[in-house]
C-alpha cells in the first residue's frame, strides 16, 4: 500500500491511539481529530483517502458530521466505527453517507480488510 490517507475521528484518545497504532504499522498516513467539527475543517483544508470515525462526539457527532461532509461534496469513503450495537444507529449512519458501519470493539484484521476493500473499489 502507497502510503493511504486516513483519517481518523474519535473523542476517546485510547481508541485514537490503538487505531493510529495500527493503521501506521501497516503504511497509512494518519491524522487524528477528536471531534465532528475539527474533522470537517481537517476535511475541507485537506481530502484523505478514506475516513474512520466515531459516532458519539462531541462538539459535533460523528452522524452530523458525515451528513455535512456529504452536503460538501466530499465523496471519500466513511467508515463509522462506533461501540452501539443498535441496528437503527447504524442504519441512520448509512443514510446520512457512511459507507459502512463496524461496531466496537471490532478484531484488528477485521477493521484493516475492511478499509482496504473500500479503498480498492
Amino acid at each position: 500500500m502507497d502510503n493511504k490517507k486516513i483519517l481518523v475521528i474519535d473523542d476517546d484518545m485510547t481508541a485514537l491511539d490503538i487505531v493510529d497504532f495500527l493503521f501506521e504499522d501497516e503504511g497509512f498516513e494518519v491524522t487524528r481529530r477528536a471531534d465532528g467539527l475539527s474533522a470537517l475543517e481537517c476535511l475541507e483544508a485537506e481530502i484523505p483517502d478514506i475516513v474512520l470515525i466515531d459516532l458519539m462526539m462531541p462538539r459535533m457527532n460523528g452522524k452530523d458530521c458525515i451528513k455535512e461532509a456529504r452536503a460538501k461534496g466530499i465523496k471519500v469513503p466513511i467508515v463509522a466505527f462506533t461501540a452501539i450495537d443498535d441496528p437503527e444507529v447504524h442504519q441512520e449512519a448509512l443514510d446520512a453517507g457512511a459507507n459502512l458501519v463496524l461496531t466496537k470493539p471490532c478484531k484488528p484484521n477485521k477493521l484493516l480488510s475492511a478499509i482496504t476493500d473500500l479503498l480498492d473499489t
